[in-house]
């Protein structure tokens, strides 16, 4: 085995290859070992440098929103994999667990696109190798490293109607020693849409306007009602300002030919705001048991959100066959939220500070320790021992928690018990402080039917902890709500018991067709997952809270089609269809497209201009109040020069060219905008 490959897989040095996805690539996240796709048991996804650097993308969020088997709705307050909830998905960098919002929302807008070497993509049940949080899949973001002896780098900067950024990222390769430094900046403007505000005062427990003359004349009541105009123009965001601040160096040495270790220390900065409709607003005044309640009030919400991370790790080569990689992680992330509202001197306020509320300032601390021992027996033959454990330490406004602690075991085989016929199969067991013990299990197999055909089948467990917002949370939200955690008992809003949550737990069965031939690789998987004990937001009269409500069952089908029919003409479809239904209602989950397909085309009109088009479709969906919402198409259009000048490469493009757009309950997708972008290579 070569050591040196080992190595740069092991601390996530991988391969790409030009051109559409390829079979061939080694990937790592699905099995923690290298292997092409091709011999794996379950559906992976990769997205190339290539791909990246052509999409005009400025974060993960724009990368991901052209994949046709993943589902990001406009507004950005969801993401699905294989119509899972997006609390089902694991992201990863560089292997490693993310800290940051429990919604995990936020995320994909943090990471800058040149920043990442490739992401991989994992569909399915992944809880054997990462736990908690997998049941619907795994993002693992593979960032830039020092591959090169000479000083490399490069400066980029994109300009467009509603979104700026620039990067610059520098690394050199020494003897024993390679050192990689970034930074970056995203800008972009908010998206809105003129709305009116219709303003309510609660009296009685009944909303009357402000205008109305059942309302009390005199005390509180009547200055309220005479302060405020029964309705107000408002510019309401989908799509929030957003700034986004990175810097951050990898360092890796070589101690011997046996021993290397590596450090990583990222920082970051986020801004974000927008303008909405608050559901409901306390103001100043005293009315009855409490301060009057006021409903559909105009209102700004302001994230200021900071994340340090420090990672540290050793790989060791024991001999040629035996192999142990320990890494320990450090994140602190902060958070400062709070809302406000511009009628705070109308609703009694002594000024727009005075009128915070939904306040959040957390402090999220993960520390985690990861330990693997991987045997390679043979060519055909290898097996890998992990054990993980993380303590999570929160301190926030919106929670009251203790510590928590997460232990796991996992051990997986990889075996060519034929010579057709590779098995990957595996168990892991977790242990948490709140008293849960999971064991999970997975069994697959690849068969290759010709040199360019496998069959491949899986099966899989996973499982979702309640997480501590799920348990533990107690505040209002930036729509004026009352959140209580399961766990938590309040009275005077009518909770007066706690609720125990039991972990969510799957079952994941798959089946697929690959073909790999040299003008075209076609992937077809079919797929049903069963998940039982399901956590969802229930809605009481005074409060929202969660528990354990239903059972869903998930079934699809996806394809994959990449061919060239003419020299320096590439064209990639995929399509994926999906029937998820809540099983003890007999109903449609909501917010899952029936179906997704997305077309891109790639034109070289000359060695160093390309001309390339992404259409993406959005099948029909339900809406929360059960309302079926029409699907919608969307096209992005990009020209790139490479070597404009000497090491120079310049692209333009338009998103959305066709101006097209959707249900308001989705959100709002930008009118057709223009952007453009150069980047410098050295």
């Amino acid at each position: 085995m070569n050591r040196l490959f080992l190595s740069s897989v092991v601390s996530s040095m991988y391969l790409y290859s030009e051109g559409l996805q390829s079979f061939n690539d080694v990937v790592i996240t699905a099995t923690k070992t290298e292997n092409s796709a091709k011999e794996l048991t379950t559906a992976v996804q990769i997205i190339s440098v290539e791909q990246i650097e052509n999409s005009g993308a400025s974060n993960l969020s724009e990368i991901l929103s052209s994949v046709a088997g993943v589902y990001i709705n406009p507004s950005g307050s969801t993401y699905r994999i294989r119509g899972m909830e997006h609390a089902d998905t694991l992201i990863l960098i560089d292997g490693r667990r993310v800290n940051g919002e429990f919604s995990k929302i936020f995320e994909l807008e943090r990471i800058a696109a040149d920043m990442i070497e490739r992401v991989e993509i994992l569909k399915g049940t992944s809880s054997l190798l990462y736990g908690s949080d997998a049941m619907g899949g795994v993002i693992n973001i593979i960032t830039k490293k020092a591959t090169k002896d000479k000083l490399r780098g490069s400066i980029q900067v994109i300009g467009g109607e509603y979104k700026r950024s620039a990067d610059f990222i520098v690394s050199k390769k020494f003897k024993d020693t390679s050192f990689t430094l970034f930074t970056n900046y995203i800008n972009r403007d908010s998206y809105s849409k003129d709305k009116v505000a219709n303003i309510k005062i609660m009296h009685s427990g009944v909303e009357k306007s402000p205008s109305n003359s059942t309302l009390p004349a005199t005390g509180n009541y009547g200055t309220l009602a005479s302060a405020l105009s029964d309705s107000y123009s408002v510019n309401n965001d989908y799509l929030y300002n957003l700034e986004v601040k990175n810097i951050g160096t990898k360092i890796s040495h070589n101690l011997n030919d046996a021993i290397s270790l590596y450090f990583d220390f990222s920082y970051l900065e986020e801004e974000k705001d927008g303008e909405y409709i608050s559901d409901s607003y306390a103001t100043a005044y005293a009315g009855g048991s409490g301060n009057i309640m006021t409903k559909y009030v105009p209102a700004h919400q302001y994230n200021k959100n900071k994340r340090l991370d420090i990672a540290s790790g050793l790989d060791y080569f024991i001999n040629d066959n035996m192999h142990l990689n320990y890494n320990i992680a450090y994140s602190r992330y902060k958070k400062d939220r709070k809302s406000y509202t511009p009628l705070y001197s109308q609703l009694g306020y002594s000024s727009y500070e005075a009128s915070a509320f939904s306040v959040n300032e957390s402090v999220i601390k993960y520390l985690n320790n990861n330990l693997q021992f991987t045997h390679t027996i043979s060519e055909n033959n290898r097996y890998i021992l992990g054990a993980e454990h993380r303590i999570n330490d929160t301190t926030s406004t919106a929670f009251n928690v203790n510590n928590r602690t997460y232990t796991s075991f996992f051990a997986q085989h990889e075996y060519d018990i034929l010579k057709n016929l590779k098995l990957i199969y595996g168990a892991r067991y977790d242990k948490t402080s709140i008293d849960e013990d999971e064991v999970s299990f997975s069994f697959g197999g690849v068969y290759r039917l010709t040199n360019n055909l496998f069959l491949k089948a899986n099966y899989s467990e996973g499982f979702r902890s309640p997480d501590d917002r799920e348990l533990y949370v107690d505040q209002t939200t930036p729509t004026g709500k009352k959140k209580l955690g399961a766990e938590v008992i309040d009275s005077s809003h009518g909770k007066t018991s706690q609720y125990k949550l039991k972990s969510e737990k799957s079952k994941s069965f798959e089946v697929g067709l690959l073909a790999d031939f040299d003008i075209a690789d076609f992937e077809i998987n079919a797929y049903q997952t069963d998940v039982d004990d399901r956590i969802s937001e229930v809605t009481y009269s005074n409060y929202t809270s969660f528990e354990n409500i239903s059972d869903t069952k998930i079934r699809g089908v996806e394809s994959a089609l990449s061919f060239s029919p003419l020299e320096d003409f590439y064209i990639d479809m995929s399509f994926a269809y999906v029937d998820a239904k809540n099983e003890i209602e007999n109903k449609e989950l909501v917010e899952i497209p029936k179906s997704i397909a997305g077309l891109t085309l790639k034109y070289k009109l000359t060695k160093s201009v390309e001309l390339k088009t992404i259409t993406k479709y959005v099948g029909e969906q339900y809406s929360s109040d059960e309302v079926k919402l029409g699907g919608y198409t969307i096209t992005n259009l990009k020209l790139n020069v490479t070597n404009i000048m000497k090491d120079t490469d310049f692209f333009v493009g338009v998103d959305n060219i066709f101006d097209k757009q959707m249900d308001d309950y989705l959100g709002l997708i930008p009118q057709s905008n223009f952007y453009a972008g150069i980047k410098y290579k050295f």
